[in-house]
């Protein structure tokens, strides 16, 4: 007998997402429930390096489904030029056209992963959110959505109705210390470096850069060889070097913060987010995070009322994806 052929998938009303960052990528089925909320389905997450392109992980997920959607919508961690985007800190380029050819898609919406991120931030409940800095995140105002990952994005939300959400790049800005351990990293850093940016500090990568400055500046062993090594070590012991460098990453990040509430004119609250963010967060107390994001000299008087929250729940990318297609 001959072999048995496969049926055909059936068409899906969900559609597909994906949240894709340096690391890892996650796709999952997103749909409208009844009452119009998003509902997400069948996620799973990938290692990024297991995949040659952006479509070859795609085509092992969905032929891991059952259904075909009609519709997908990702979040890239990567600038968006016309219908196309290259990441930035691995070597894919993916766009809109062509995996509408390759899969058969009748739609696809691609974009840079801190607008989705932005785009899910405003449909996150409270209780979603830790709270850095009393008060309420106004979306009447601009709001600044922030955080470290695999690199440091950015975006602002704007006021309007819809809110219109501008994505940047402005992980790259330099590196400015702001006390005499910073410089000394500067110093350290810029041997083998001609640029410090603050996502070169800020990520998840960055801390690992950090920790290791830190203990040649000290003259330390560097135990660590991870990022997640280093948080372990920080929580177990309070005078280890990994404990100055996750407490030293708050400090920058909180400096970083006030920047960009500054830069973007941010009034309305800064928004944190990204899985680093979680796992320094029990930290954020215990260092100069909230004195670095107040202390902008003449400008002190514009961020001192300034709302500032820390993302808690998970997949919000994804979410924010969705609504790229089920929410216009």
């Amino acid at each position: 007998m001959g072999a048995k052929s496969q049926e055909p998938k059936r068409m899906s009303s969900a559609i597909l997402v994906g949240d894709v960052g340096g690391t890892n990528c996650r796709f999952a089925f997103a749909e409208l429930s009844a009452q119009g909320t998003i509902d997400l389905h069948h996620s799973e997450r990938f290692s990024v390096k297991d995949f040659p392109d952006f479509k070859t992980a795609v085509r092992h997920y969905l032929d891991s489904q059952t259904v075909k959607p009609a519709q997908a919508a990702f979040a890239f961690a990567g600038p968006k030029f016309g219908d196309e985007i290259k990441m930035t800190n691995i070597d894919w380029v993916v766009s809109e056209s062509d995996l509408c050819n390759t899969f058969g898609f009748e739609n696809v919406v691609i974009q840079n992963d801190f607008v989705a991120m932005a785009n899910g931030a405003t449909v996150v409940p409270d209780d979603g959110f830790e709270i850095l800095m009393p008060g309420k995140v106004n979306y009447n105002k601009p709001v600044a959505v922030l955080g470290p990952g695999t690199g440091l994005g950015i975006s602002l939300i704007v006021p309007g109705n819809p809110l219109r959400i501008l994505p940047t790049e402005g992980g790259h800005v330099s590196f400015s210390p702001q006390d005499e351990l910073e410089r000394e990293i500067l110093f350290h850093q810029l041997k083998d470096m001609s640029y410090l940016s603050v996502e070169n500090l800020i990520s998840g990568p960055g801390l690992l850069r950090l920790y290791k400055a830190i203990c040649d500046i000290r003259g330390a062993d560097c135990l660590c060889r991870k990022p997640d090594e280093i948080v372990a070590s920080a929580e177990a012991n309070p005078k280890s070097i990994a404990r100055l460098a996750v407490v030293t990453f708050c400090n920058i990040l909180g400096g970083f913060a006030g920047n960009a509430a500054l830069t973007m004119g941010a009034s309305g609250g800064v928004v944190i987010g990204g899985g680093v963010s979680r796992h320094v967060s029990p930290f954020l107390n215990e260092s100069e995070f909230k004195t670095r994001f107040r202390n902008r000299g003449d400008g002190s008087w514009f961020v001192k009322e300034i709302p500032v929250r820390l993302i808690k729940a998970h997949f919000v990318a994804l979410y924010g994806a969705a609504a790229m297609v089920l929410k216009k």
